[in-house]
């Protein structure tokens, strides 16, 4: 496995998500960075905005990279992280809860930067464990 691939993505939870520094983004992405979201691609500059709002509501955070897979050009990260939650999401009251994220980050690299990004994670989750949504409302399997 290629060691900057990794390094890059340890980098990427621990400046960027844990410290929320942005312009750690500007040396591990690539030109014409693109995040593929949920509801259309985006660029760095909403990676910046999001990382405000993220940080404005979660703090405390720790991540463990679970596993880490290389395959060509791409790395994927299944990760888990723990973090508190100070309140802003959704109007869900901030009771100091320490909240569970898993997801799945799937980096494809050029030139040895981050060109495109993947995410999926465990939102619904972490809104079930802050009460946002009543219990036994759904099916868990």
């Amino acid at each position: 496995m290629s060691m900057d691939k990794q390094l890059t993505a340890e980098k990427w939870f621990s400046e960027y998500f844990t410290k929320g520094n942005k312009e750690v983004l500007e040396r591990l992405t690539a030109p014409g960075f693109v995040y593929h979201a949920r509801n259309g691609d985006r660029g760095l500059e909403k990676l910046k905005e999001f990382i405000d709002w993220f940080r404005s509501v979660f703090s405390d955070d720790e991540w463990v990279l679970d596993d880490v897979i290389e395959q060509g050009d791409r790395l994927v990260v299944r990760y888990t992280g723990w973090m508190t939650y100070k309140g802003g999401w959704f109007d869900v009251p901030a009771e100091n809860q320490r909240i569970r994220e898993t997801g799945i980050i799937i980096f494809r690299f050029e030139d040895g930067k981050v060109k495109e990004m993947w995410c999926e994670n465990s939102d619904a989750a972490i809104l079930y464990e802050l009460g946002a949504l009543g219990k036994n409302t759904h099916n868990v399997f």
